[in-house]
């Protein structure tokens, strides 16, 4: 038996919120809002949690497994563009080369699944567009916000501004659903979702915006489906093909011009 998207989003965001907050107790961390922020905070609480994670949970069951990373892949090139048009990046050529490598290492890893795009799985592709797009706004926002508050506080803010909007809905999902059908594989799988990409992932993102542009941490999106792969063949000894190679090989090369490339992290260049 699968769960539900909104079942799986209940969890996965109790869950983030239970991350986060141990975090914060093992650092000490405390936090003041400064006024006006509070909006700013639901702002960016509203685009990753109900917008992202439910419009990529939802995606997800429409479309092939290859979509999302071929559509997350394309996170680097909204992302500079919000940048440039909220005035905080400027479009320099060695970001449009770091990006474009970085999205056609991707296309070389996925071989012909590319053109898999078809209209049976049209309404799940535009739903991953939005989880797409919901996140690059996300990343590019948040910059300000980590900048003044730090990783860490900004994160917590979010998820529990968000698990508060989603926590109503998803509560009623429960207690509506049958869940007493899943298996152990299942529950396993929402925990490591809600623990480590609800939680310290998404910690470890603003972690790295704090430090580095907003479209430098974007193309670092890129080395998701190789390194992916990498593990497959670690784990399961899924021998990689020469794709896998060139494909990581192309990225890392994309991934070095932004950053090593970039400068300092501050001003807009």
């Amino acid at each position: 038996m699968n769960l539900s998207p909104w079942v799986v989003g209940f969890f996965r965001f109790v869950l983030g919120v239970i991350a986060v907050w141990v975090l914060m107790k093992i650092k000490g961390k405390t936090i003041t809002l400064e006024p006006g922020d509070q909006w700013r905070f639901f702002t960016l609480a509203v685009l990753a949690v109900p917008i992202n994670q439910l419009s990529f949970l939802v995606g997800l069951r429409l479309t092939p497994a290859s979509h999302p990373a071929i559509l997350y892949a394309t996170t680097s090139v909204w992302v500079l563009l919000f940048a440039f048009w909220m005035g905080i990046e400027r479009l320099r050529w060695w970001k449009w080369a770091g990006v474009g490598l970085s999205i056609v290492g991707v296309l070389v890893l996925m071989g012909g699944e590319l053109v898999s795009f078809h209209k049976e799985t049209a309404v799940g592709d535009i739903i991953l567009l939005v989880a797409v797009l919901s996140w690059a706004l996300y990343t590019t926002l948040g910059k300000p916000l980590v900048e003044r508050y730090g990783a860490l506080e900004t994160t917590f803010i979010v998820m529990i501004f968000g698990a508060l909007m989603y926590f109503p809905f998803g509560l009623v999902a429960v207690f509506t659903t049958d869940i007493s059908g899943v298996g152990m594989s299942a529950w396993f799988g929402v925990i490591y979702m809600g623990l480590i990409t609800s939680g310290v992932a998404y910690y470890l993102w603003y972690w790295l915006l704090k430090r580095i542009r907003p479209s430098q941490v974007a193309v670092i999106t890129c080395a998701q489906p190789p390194t992916a792969a990498l593990f497959a063949w670690m784990i399961f000894g899924d021998k990689p093909e020469g794709n896998l190679i060139l494909s990581g090989i192309i990225i890392m090369a994309g991934i070095f011009l932004m950053v090593a490339y970039g400068g300092p992290k501050r001003g807009v260049q």
